[in-house]
């Protein structure tokens, strides 16, 4: 039948068979770690991005708000300030940022232009004239008014 030659030789491929298949096992196991190491790092660093971008929009909201008490008056004090998402406009969002403010609830400045996250004086578009526009400075602190997120434009 076999041979003690024949059967050494077929032990000695099945078990190299066996040692490549462990081997080539080895090596998935390896990619399939390495390949969900780079997908928590991934997701790692969109949650540190996103929570930084959470961060400056909230810092922008507040600069925003100080300008808006800064150079809106009416007939009762601000006390509530809602600023909507910034929006960022142009090719690739690279040219300008515009964003919608309430007042008090009620009264809606439209379309702030913000230059480098600062709101500039020379497009205000107000949708009534309860509060007005003033070029002057009223306020410098924000001491009293409440600022949220107003989510009008998402």
């Amino acid at each position: 039948m076999f041979s003690n030659r024949k059967i050494r030789l077929i032990v000695m491929v099945i078990a190299g068979v066996l040692l490549v298949g462990e081997i080539g096992m080895t090596v998935v196991k390896g990619v399939q770690h390495l390949r969900i190491e780079r997908q928590k790092q991934k997701k790692a660093e969109s949650i540190r991005e996103s929570k930084k971008e959470v961060a400056d929009q909230a810092e922008a909201r507040q600069k925003i708000a100080l300008w808006v008490v800064q150079h809106f008056e009416g007939p009762e004090p601000i006390k509530k300030i809602e600023i909507g998402k910034i929006k960022k406009h142009g090719l690739l969002e690279s040219s300008s940022a515009s964003v919608d403010v309430r007042i008090n609830g009620d009264y809606v400045i439209s379309s702030i232009l913000l230059s480098d996250g600062k709101p500039e004086d020379t497009f205000i578009e107000p949708m009534d004239d309860i509060y007005k526009y003033s070029n002057k400075t009223n306020n410098t602190i924000l001491d009293g008014v409440e600022v949220i997120y107003w989510g009008n434009n998402e």
